[in-house]
């Protein structure tokens, strides 16, 4: 199974801001987070942050930190290994002075969860070939624009299963390799369109499937509308969303990538709501026996 796929062959970048983080010396000792709200790190872009949210029950402490910069992401991530989370969920935004800004969500754990920042295709891909051969396994990815290249980010994982992960693919394209892959008993746990170009007149997708069996409805650039009615549809029918994605295309359009999974618990799903509007339901939530399993922040065209 191939573990990497791209669309063109990488092409060697210079690093402007790529850190790499494995904290494998680290010990995970005994934590708990706090539930109460961290401050918002987008300052004068703050008015223009969304959200995207998913909730999950659950009762264990589920540290999380939004639009945060990469260096004090790290920094906080290097405080919360010691206490023995590790990152779940990590999504990036690029502000409108380019700056990459990021959401993450971790969750109890221990051992080595490597997470890079802003490397070049060349470094991502070799450092995932290093990380395959000592049995960890990429969990998410980000790829964006910065000064004119992409860069990516991403998270590992202990494993050694069969994983594919794909980047730089069309919509249609992919659909095929979903449908091939459902096929070979792998399933989707992360579909991200990502915008070519400043315009966003193209969009090319990530993906990562992993070894699975099980029905998993997906959507990919949907309007809100439709995935809306495609949740409402897929509850009943017993699934629950379990990833979120958004993206905006050339003209300003709001699309949706999801994939459901099976379940029966309730799961609260919110989207577009203002920082303040996030947290106030986090704390509601929380209170109510719920965790945040996925935030995205991303710029709203209002």
């Amino acid at each position: 199974m191939s573990k990497i796929s791209t669309r063109r062959s990488p092409t060697t970048l210079t690093s402007l801001f790529g850190v790499l983080v494995t904290l494998a010396s680290l010990v995970a000792g005994a934590g708990t987070a706090a539930a109460e709200p961290t401050a918002d790190r987008a300052s004068t872009n703050a008015g223009v942050v969304r959200y995207n949210a998913i909730w999950e029950p659950g009762s264990d402490g589920r540290p999380a930190v939004h639009t945060y910069t990469s260096h004090d992401l790290l920094q906080r991530n290097s405080e919360l290994f010691n206490q023995g989370y590790r990152i779940d969920s990590l999504t990036q935004t690029t502000m409108d002075n380019g700056e990459p800004r990021y959401d993450a969500i971790w969750r109890p754990g221990s051992g080595v969860s490597p997470v890079v920042i802003g490397w070049s295709e060349q470094q991502f891909f070799d450092q995932n070939a290093i990380y395959w051969g000592q049995g960890l396994r990429l969990w998410r990815v980000n790829r964006y624009l910065h000064n004119g290249s992409f860069r990516y980010d991403g998270v590992w994982k202990p494993g050694t299963d069969g994983r594919r992960v794909v980047v730089d693919w069309t919509v249609d394209a992919f659909r095929a390799e979903d449908a091939r892959m459902r096929a070979l008993g792998y399933r989707l746990v992360q579909a991200s369109g990502v915008r070519q170009n400043a315009l966003g007149t193209e969009i090319r997708y990530i993906g990562i499937w992993v070894p699975g069996t099980d029905a998993r409805p997906t959507m990919f650039g949907a309007t809100w509308d439709e995935m809306i009615q495609a949740n409402g549809n897929h509850w009943t029918s017993g699934y629950r969303m379990k990833y979120l994605n958004v993206w905006r295309n050339h003209v300003g359009q709001l699309r949706y990538d999801v994939i459901w999974e099976p379940g029966s618990d309730g799961r609260p799903v919110i989207t577009a709501p203002a920082f303040a509007e996030l947290m106030a339901k986090n704390a509601e939530l929380w209170a109510a026996g719920y965790r945040l399993t996925v935030v995205q922040g991303y710029l709203s065209p209002s």
